[in-house]
Order: C-alpha cells, then sequence, then structure tokens
C-alpha cells in the first residue's frame, strides 16, 4: 500500500533529522510525531493522521526558521508530507487521488541487490558491472541506494562538509574523498540539485577547478 510505504519513509527521515536538532524540546516533539503518524497509518485512523501530519509541517517549519533543520530538508519532508496527504485525504473520501507519477522526477523505487529485477531488453547489451553500477546510481539517488543513505540526509551531510571548511567552500574531488561510498555520478546529482534550490553556488565551468560554495 502507498501510504504505508510512504509513511515510513516519511518517519524515518524525520527521525533522523531530529537527531541533529539541538533544542531537546523541538526533537522529542518532531520525534514523538513520527511514530505517532507512523501509528495513524499502521492503524488505518487517517483522520488522526492527518492532524498529526499538519502539526508535523509546523514544527518543520518552525525547525526551518529558527536554523535548527536544514532548508532542503524541510522542503524535501513537508513535500513528501504533502504527497502522503493527499493519498490519505483519497482514502477518507475527502480528494481526489493524485498522480504521483507527476508529483517525482522519477518514479518512486525501492532497490536492493537483492530483488533488482531490470529489464532483459534494455540491458542485453550492457555490461553486468556496468548495470550494477547504474542502478547503485540510480537508487542512490532517489534516497534508496544499498549503502543505507537516504537522499536527504545524504545532501545534509554534504551541506555540513562544505560548511565546515574554512571558507566555507569545497571541490568535488574532496567531497568524493569525504565520502567513498558515493559515486561521482550521485555526487553531481546532489550538489546539482542544491544548486537548483539556491542553498549551493557553483563557481566555474564545472571543471576540475570549479568549486561550490554556501550561499549567504
Amino acid at each position: 500500500m502507498f501510504v504505508n510505504q510512504k509513511v515510513q519513509e516519511i518517519s524515518y527521515a524525520l527521525i533522523r533529522v531530529a537527531a541533529y536538532i539541538r533544542r531537546q524540546d523541538l526533537r522529542q516533539r518532531i520525534e514523538r510525531m513520527a511514530f505517532q503518524l507512523l501509528e495513524d497509518v499502521a492503524g488505518q485512523s487517517f483522520e488522526s493522521a492527518l492532524r498529526t501530519s499538519a502539526s508535523l509541517e509546523l514544527l518543520i517549519n518552525l525547525g526551518k526558521n529558527i536554523y535548527e533543520i536544514e532548508p532542503v530538508n524541510a522542503k524535501i519532508i513537508t513535500g513528501e508530507v504533502e504527497t502522503l496527504n493527499a493519498a490519505m485525504r483519497q482514502l477518507v473520501g475527502l480528494g481526489e487521488m493524485p498522480n504521483f507519477g507527476e508529483m517525482f522526477s522519477k518514479p518512486p523505487a525501492v532497490i536492493s541487490s537483492d530483488s533488482w529485477s531490470g529489464n532483459d531488453s534494455a540491458t542485453a547489451n550492457v555490461g553486468q558491472a556496468n548495470s550494477s553500477q547504474t542502478r547503485q546510481d540510480n537508487a542512490a539517488e532517489t534516497g534508496n541506494g544499498n549503502n543505507g543513505i537516504n537522499g536527504t540526509i545524504r545532501q545534509s551531510a554534504i551541506l555540513e562538509k562544505i560548511r565546515q571548511t574554512d571558507n566555507r567552500q569545497t571541490q568535488l574531488k574532496d567531497l568524493l574523498a569525504a565520502f567513498p561510498e558515493v559515486s561521482e555520478r550521485t555526487m553531481r546529482y546532489d550538489l546539482q540539485r542544491l544548486c537548483n534550490q539556491g542553498i549551493l553556488e557553483r563557481i566555474g565551468s564545472g571543471g576540475p577547478g570549479s568549486y561550490y560554495a554556501l550561499k549567504a
């Protein structure tokens, strides 16, 4: 069921993000509501879940405004919560089921090395090693890679790494060295996404001399 998978993803992201919040009261409230949302959906108490998710959105926005939650994390989580809410409203007869395919840049997928099933006709002429790497990159981009790194948390870690540098800027090669489990393709994807969201700025033409800087 879509809502069951989505609420698990959202609750996981909320708990991971809450771990970085310094204000104990805010952290505990978000963690408690993440579990409450999970329990509401599991028990099919969708009206209660809608109220819980509304409170969560307010807390996430508060955390962003007081600099306890990264804007990129707040934006991604609230977007996923809105998608969950639309599905739950449909289940309780409060709205029309949206076309989820139009809400995502790529279809949502849960990918693991044990369960992957590729398109035989599309991969017949591709080497096994290249196919495996492509699957890992695609999985990482959607936040469900084999290494278990959630896309939201991964991008937050990248921002934190850049923030820790003396001049708040770094090159691609330095980030690849800091995150050896992330492929270059996925790293470029994350950096471009952060640039598109106005959080990072790329200085240079994209060659070896280019670097990424936090926007003020």
